[in-house]
């Protein structure tokens, strides 16, 4: 199986843009994708071929059109969820985020924006051996 994608979902585009350099910066991924609300996301996500491929998502909660909570439905109703991880990024403090992260399989952790590359880094080594 191929290393994992990074996708970025958040709908702060200076967010966005630090998120991008962050991964690059930790090595996490050297061209991370991102899109801007929930529903760009599960666009890209129905377009790939999973069977050799697993993505992780740095997912933000709030955000239009779709926010995180509809993405991760979505993607527990697709054929694809078990390829799918993500990490829950958000400046929500409220412990009820942090209980319902932990209801979805998809969900590995919850980080606090703003976020850091060693937590990034640790992700790399920790929860996700097949980045390289």
């Amino acid at each position: 199986m191929s290393s994992p994608s990074v996708i970025i979902v958040d709908d702060d585009p200076v967010v966005v843009f630090l998120h991008q350099f962050l991964v690059k910066q930790s090595e996490l991924s050297t061209d991370p994708l991102a899109f801007h609300n929930g529903q760009e996301a599960l666009d890209h996500l129905d377009s790939l071929d999973h069977q050799n491929r697993r993505s992780l998502l740095l997912l933000d909660i709030n955000m239009p059109t779709m926010n995180g909570w509809d993405l991760l439905e979505a993607i527990n109703a697709r054929s694809y969820a078990d390829h799918i991880s993500a990490i829950i990024v958000s400046s929500s403090i409220d412990i009820n985020d942090h209980k319902k992260a932990k209801t979805y399989k998809q969900v590995k952790g919850y980080l606090e924006k703003p976020i850091r590359v060693k937590e990034l880094h640790d992700l790399k080594t920790d929860n996700f051996p097949g980045f390289d």
